[in-house]
């Protein structure tokens, strides 16, 4: 049927009431808009992003940063006081920041890839509590532990700052492995997003330790046969992390580092179930082994189909007294230390006596699998602004010069509850919601590369709604690449929390 003029008479009276109606409600949203940087004007996308271009490169060609890293490291090349290397004239290199001092060395591996930067590998060493002399033999191995297994790299061994139990996380060192990737990123050419952290023995409770509370510097992590003395790994949303160690490695009774290390395969698949995302991981628990196996090379090695399975009937059917037991029988001491450290392949009958409790004992299924360390961290690279994040107040790292994870950032006064936000890039919104135990307040930072602040910026929290334009500030962009000492993690601007929350009320 043909239409006649009278039945669009209706359609158009409603388009030109809307038509009204349109510039009063933008007139009021306008109104509501919050403004971030009032004194700066707005940009285009294009405008952003040759600015975040440009100040990259100004962050890479400042030459008074660079003249005060090479200040802060020199290099030494002296005899180090070792139980096992009393000869030995080692050359190694010495971070001073802020009063603080760390020893490492340094090894450029190979080629740098096309962007003309190198993925960094920074490693922990054993030892601890005890004599700086068996702390150094210890840092010595690391100097070329997992090095093997690097085809092109920078290859970092750090010596612990003390010689105490927690030599690689007491509080002064946090800001020194800040400082030294810093270093790497504008020295040496070290890719920002391709950063590493492995760590053996009191080097993997460094790496259980720093890497939650510095996970926004590290692409990936190793740990192998640490103890995570009650840490949690909450903030481990975007950081993968391989956890490794023997079956038999319990230290003492309260230690059971092998079953802590299991745990986490449930810990932290929970948590990817709880937040719907990442908590990529894998938990890698070697069969005879005790404290020491091959994590450092491409090998077949023996490990548990389910760590998690282990974890639970290690103590509902007594496994620390199975393994005894298999001890007493192979006439070894029955010590639960000896336990930890008898090496594999020293007696062929102990070795099979421990991996038949394990698989007819305690009915636990076993495979192979490749536990190189470098090749498991190697694959992944950071994202330095992802779209979702967990931060977990009550781990962090006060010392910090940066106050930032990713893209919230707080005091160091806030230091309990835990944020959760999370950005659409499609309706440009950005969703936080702290939980009740938050003890404060915390700025929500606009990065450039996640956040498009040539729109409007929709924020959320619980009923909450705000309409936030960003002009973006080429100072506190600069500011912040210095501040973070990583020109990824720079920011355009900020908005306190308490801003948005309390807007309109």
């Amino acid at each position: 049927m043909k239409k006649t003029k009278a039945t669009f008479r209706p359609v158009l009276a409603a388009l030109l009431a809307a038509a009204l109606i349109l510039p009063a409600a933008a007139q009021a949203q306008e109104t509501d808009l919050i403004t971030v940087n009032p004194t700066s004007g707005p940009m285009t996308a294009e405008e952003v992003r040759r600015m975040t271009e440009d100040a990259a490169e100004a962050f890479y060609d400042n030459g008074d940063l660079r003249d005060e890293l090479e200040s802060e490291i020199t290099q030494r090349s002296e005899v180090v006081p070792t139980v096992n290397y009393q000869t030995e004239e080692r050359e190694f290199y010495i971070l001073t920041h802020n009063g603080n001092s760390m020893r490492f060395f340094m090894e450029i591996i190979g080629e740098p890839d096309e962007n003309g930067r190198y993925p960094l590998y920074i490693t922990l060493h054993g030892g601890g509590g005890g004599p700086k002399e068996g702390n150094n033999d210890e840092w010595i191995t690391m100097s070329y532990y997992y090095r093997t297994s690097v085809e092109n790299g920078i290859y970092v061994a750090c010596r612990g700052i003390t010689d105490t139990w927690d030599l690689h996380f007491r509080e002064e060192s946090y800001p020194l492995y800040d400082r030294l990737i810093e270093a790497m990123i504008v020295l040496h050419g070290a890719d920002p997003n391709r950063v590493y952290l492995l760590g053996f023995s009191a080097g993997g409770d460094g790496v259980y330790q720093v890497s939650p509370r510095l996970a926004d510097r590290f692409a990936a992590v190793n740990m192998s046969s640490g103890h995570p003395n009650s840490v949690s790994l909450l903030n481990l949303a975007n950081c993968p992390i391989c956890l490794q160690a023997g079956v038999r490695d319990w230290y003492d009774e309260d230690a059971m580092r092998s079953v802590r290390a299991a745990e986490f395969d449930e810990t932290l698949s929970g948590y990817r179930e709880k937040y719907g995302f990442g908590y990529e991981h894998r938990v890698f628990i070697h069969v005879p082994a005790g404290h020491n196996y091959e994590d450092y090379k491409d090998t077949d090695a023996l490990v548990l189909s389910s760590p998690a399975l282990f974890a639970e009937r290690a103590e509902d059917s007594d496994a620390l007294g199975v393994f005894l037991e298999v001890m007493e029988e192979c006439g070894i001491e029955r010590d639960v230390s000896e336990l930890s450290y008898y090496p594999c392949g020293d007696s062929e009958v102990f070795d099979i006596g421990i991996t038949e409790a394990v698989t007819d004992t305690l009915g636990l299924e076993t495979e192979t699998a490749n536990t190189n360390a470098v090749g498991y961290v190697s694959q992944f690279t950071r994202d330095p602004a992802p779209a979702r994040l967990v931060w977990d107040l009550s781990t962090r790292a006060n010392t910090r010069e940066k106050n930032g994870f990713y893209w919230l950032e707080a005091d160091p006064s806030v230091d309990r509850g835990v944020i959760t936000a999370e950005y659409d890039h499609d309706s440009n919104t950005i969703t936080v919601e702290p939980d009740e135990e938050v003890n404060g307040d915390f700025a929500i930072l606009f990065n450039p590369s996640l956040v498009d602040v040539s729109r409007p910026v929709v924020i959320r929290t619980g009923d909450i709604e705000r309409v936030v334009r960003v002009n973006p500030s080429e100072e506190i962009l600069r500011d912040s690449m210095l501040e973070n000492g990583d020109p990824a993690l720079g920011c355009v601007g900020k908005i306190m929390y308490s801003d948005i929350a309390s807007a309109g009320r």
